[in-house]
């Protein structure tokens, strides 16, 4: 009898201690940073989603063991404990290289061109890639194309892109051609492996515009560059419309 109360004694220590854990290191504060694709409560609701993941320990546990989750638009999720009851939750996007419009869809890509979702609407920022044959493709998987050359230029331009945080709205794609819609402004690239080079001297032009609040309108041609050319900016052409108009100004 004795050994027994003994042993339910040492129990009743044991589940005390562990009430008083749960209690003592409870999670009530949580901030999210750094995701730019989620929701707070999305982050929240996939970190917490386990049992007893809102206990510290319990959740310092679950990060170094089994992980804290995934979403198809994050890279990984860091915890950052402040003491009892109060952490930081530091996400870690994935670069969005581009995506392409598939029956109604929005399919997005990474870097290596990774399917990584199909949404019913755009994100912001993203450039849509027109023109090319992608073929089929499944999620976790790169896009199964019919032209590997194109493909591997769509995803040197879109990696640029992102690297210099270029404002692109479309990439087309013209007979192997490279052409970007960036606001008023239409840049043919030609036809190339790489464009590191066009790339780098673009996003110079881009960052000068913003210092000096002008608008880029018109067309750039570097079809033919070479490290080291100017870039020109071709105004757009007159209309017949406003020829009419210029005209009758002149009449008048």
């Amino acid at each position: 009898m004795r050994v027994l109360k003994r042993l339910f004694a040492v129990a009743a220590v044991i589940a005390l201690l562990l009430v008083g854990v749960y209690f003592i290191f409870h999670i009530d504060n949580v901030t999210v940073e750094g995701t730019e694709y989620y929701s707070d409560s999305e982050i929240k609701n996939l970190v917490f989603q386990k049992k007893l993941s809102g206990n510290e320990v319990v959740l310092w546990f679950y990060e170094k063991t089994v992980g804290l989750g995934s979403l198809p638009f994050i890279e990984t999720i860091e915890v950052e404990y402040h003491g009892p009851r109060s952490v930081t939750l530091h996400v870690y996007d994935k670069t969005i290289s581009g995506c392409i419009k598939y029956l109604g869809q929005y399919v997005y890509f990474d870097k290596d061109g990774i399917v990584l979702q199909t949404l019913p609407k755009k994100k912001k920022g993203i450039p849509v890639v027109t023109g090319g044959n992608f073929g089929n493709f499944t999620v976790g998987e790169a896009f199964k194309t019919t032209d590997e050359g194109v493909f591997e230029s769509i995803m040197n331009v879109s990696q640029l892109i992102s690297h210099y945080n270029i404002s692109v709205k479309q990439l087309h794609i013209e007979s192997g051609a490279l052409i970007l819609y960036s606001g008023k402004l239409k840049i043919y690239l030609g036809k190339k492996k790489r464009y590191d080079d066009e790339m780098n001297n673009l996003a110079r032009v881009f960052e000068t515009a913003v210092k000096e609040k002008l608008t880029l309108e018109g067309t750039i041609h570097m079809e033919n560059y070479k490290a080291g050319d100017s870039i020109v900016v071709d105004p757009p052409k007159k209309t017949n419309k406003n020829v009419k108009k210029t005209k009758k100004k002149e009449e008048n």
